[in-house]
């Protein structure tokens, strides 16, 4: 499908990549990963052909058909579920078409010639044919689910796209990109804005497509959920490893340890080799076993380590102050805007050492709830009253914005640093955070937003609070940095309430958790996966919008009872059969393909005497997808038929 060979890539003195090569086939599901700055960004670029290589080759599938999701989305004046639709280009412009021929042909005048009038009605059918191939009468339908899906409500869906805020507005560009179905996906970062109801259903959604897609993502879990293909992007190079993330780091270790013992080896080599050349130098007659050796070391290639990705310290939070056993007592809360209720009597409790996830999706109230807590906002009645000696302190994306740009870090975090901390206490903290040496004295306004993020955190722990209010605090954060704090927030001595879309964090940090959905703040019976599983089961069974397949008329009707209605006993004994036929051959190509793939991820194929042999190689996975592919819906027909 994507064939890089040899590609380089410079911007200025910085090179991106450095004579390397990748090859994605069909079907494959890919994570692309890096440090952050490796190119990640720049490599879709290149792949989509929206970016030029400086060396190299760049191979993509006759026809292919690449879809990117957006990172910006204009508002508009049309329904998000228009918006959605309009992700198929060839369906509204056929549409449109359509309508057109069909409003000529109810029009027509009476001095129109038959030939002409026969004509337009040809032109018409074969738009109303190619509609029905592409499903245009379910279309809204199928819009509708994703949309729902990613977490509109069925009423949202009529509202035009500028009544969103720029997070849901990224959702119906999810959407539409999904809508659009090309060959292959391009996802950078895809679940930033989503809760982790969505991201369980879009995960779920990835799971079970048939076409390639290359994702960019810091969620660990997230790509252990949904990528069968890792690449690694690192020091102008791409490594690929067979697996999801996990499968690659165990993959990855074992490299590591395989190129020491290597360059461990060659060391030993090189000495004795050096030995001999010292010990008989001056002898004439060894004169030509030493010029071997003189020569062995020149032709000798140098191994050199792996670049291994850096390690992260360990956040060492500061040990919070005792406090009471009941930490927090709510009861009967309530909190409405402009007369729209959000919370309606809540209640519940938190202990001292608790800590809790908020579960919901966006919207429900999660970040209302946690400022009604933190004395953000007041509650319209109800009681929200903290226990004896305890501090809160709140964490949200806002806080990033607060920081001051002209400060320094050392200076910036010091703002909060408790009565009798010292400057190398408040050193070893930052260092913990990413922040160490010379980085220390880093203007704020040079900070990245992952850099800010980790310095409002430090600022937060710094407070002296023994109650956490945190509320999306891994956004921003690369995979290490996102690691490190979950660590730290699992070992933490106090209490917290934590909103967030990443599900290992939640996972590991979390002790209990309360959904917040219709205005009310219930306990979870059950696992958190549970949970995840039936939203996204409830998702998919959502009831079609009505009048969204209206348009397919009696004469879809028509069909649908013919189809029914000719399945006599002895086509469906035949039908049983051939579909037996077809799953066994499905087994041979899925066997076939699997053994093509695995020539395919040797690296050795990839070198130029083997040139031949990639071609062939990459022509027959080609084939196989093509025949796989169209026997699969062969059976899917037949299975439709025997149902």
């Amino acid at each position: 499908m994507i064939l890089l060979e040899n590609i380089s890539k410079s911007f200025g003195a910085q090179t991106v990549l450095h004579q390397t090569s990748l090859a994605i086939h069909t079907g494959e599901k890919v994570g692309l990963i890096g440090p952050n700055g490796a190119g990640k960004t720049t490599l879709l670029r290149i792949i989509e052909g929206l970016e030029e290589v400086d060396a190299g080759f760049v191979g993509r599938h006759n026809g292919l058909r690449i879809g990117t999701l957006r990172q910006e989305m204009e508002p508009s004046d049309r329904t998000i579920l228009l918006e959605t639709l309009h992700g198929d280009r060839e369906l509204i412009h056929l549409r449109t078409q359509h309508g057109q021929l069909q409003a000529q042909l109810g029009d027509a005048p009476l001095d129109r010639a038959e030939a002409e009038q026969q004509q337009l009605a040809s032109q018409w059918g074969d738009i109303d044919h190619r509609l029905e191939e592409i499903g245009s009468y379910d279309a809204e339908s199928r819009a509708s689910a994703i949309l729902m899906g990613l977490g509109f409500t069925r009423e949202a869906l009529a509202q035009p796209l500028h009544a969103f805020s720029g997070g849901w507005r990224m959702r119906v560009a999810l959407a539409q990109l999904l809508f659009s179905k090309p060959d292959l996906f391009l996802l950078d970062e895809p679940t930033n804005h989503l809760d982790m109801e969505s991201v369980a259903w879009f995960e779920n959604y990835l799971r079970h497509i048939p076409q390639t897609f290359v994702a960019v993502s810091h969620d660990r879990g997230f790509l252990n959920r949904v990528t069968q293909v890792t690449v690694e992007l690192e020091g102008g190079e791409l490594s690929r490893f067979q697996g999801a993330f996990d499968a690659y780091v165990e993959q990855k270790a074992a490299l590591l340890e395989q190129r020491a013992k290597l360059i461990l080896q060659q060391g030993q080599r090189v000495e004795a080799i050096t030995r001999f050349i010292n010990r008989f130098r001056a002898k004439a007659t060894k004169a030509k076993q030493v010029q071997s050796r003189v020569k062995q070391l020149h032709r000798m290639e140098t191994l050199e380590p792996l670049a291994t990705r850096a390690e992260v310290a360990r956040i060492r939070l500061p040990e919070p102050s005792r406090s009471a056993l009941k930490m927090l007592t709510v009861r009967e809360m309530n909190k409405s805007f402009d007369d729209k209720p959000i919370l309606s009597g809540v209640t519940f409790d938190c202990l001292r050492g608790e800590k809790i996830g908020l579960l919901g999706p966006n919207g429900a109230g999660k970040t209302t709830l946690l400022k009604l807590l933190a004395g953000v906002l007041p509650s319209d009645s109800g009681q929200c009253l903290l226990g004896d000696r305890v501090q809160p302190a709140y964490f949200t994306q806002h806080a990033m914005d607060a920081l001051n740009p002209e400060a320094t870090l050392l200076a910036e975090a010091g703002e909060g640093m408790p009565k009798g901390m010292s400057e190398s206490a408040l050193r070893s903290l930052l260092g913990s955070f990413l922040f160490s040496g010379e980085e220390a004295f880093k203007r704020v306004k040079v900070l990245s937003g992952g850099e800010r993020a980790r310095l409002a955190l430090v600022r937060l722990f710094l407070s002296g609070a023994n109650l956490l209010l945190l509320d999306e605090p891994t956004n921003h954060l690369d995979m290490e940095s996102r690691a490190a704090l979950g660590e730290a927030l699992e070992s933490y001595k106090g209490s917290l309430l934590l909103v967030t879309h990443d599900r290992d964090l939640m996972q590991t940090v979390c002790s209990r958790f309360l959904v917040v959905s219709g205005g009310r703040v219930t306990p979870l019976e059950g696992e958190l996966e549970g949970y995840l599983e039936q939203v996204a089961q409830s998702r998919n069974d959502a009831p079609p919008k009505k009048g969204a397949e209206s348009r397919k008329g009696s004469r879809d009707d028509k069909r649908q009872a013919s189809k029914i209605r000719g399945q006599a006993n002895s086509e469906l004994r035949l039908k049983k059969q051939q579909a037996r036929q077809l799953e066994i051959h499905i087994q041979q190509l899925e066997s076939e393909q699997s053994t093509v793939r695995q020539q395919l991820a040797d690296p050795e194929i990839y070198q130029a005497i083997h040139k031949e042999t990639l071609k062939e190689a990459l022509e027959r996975d080609q084939k196989i997808a093509k025949d796989l592919e169209k026997t699969l819906l062969e059976w899917e027909e037949v299975s439709l038929a025997i149902d």
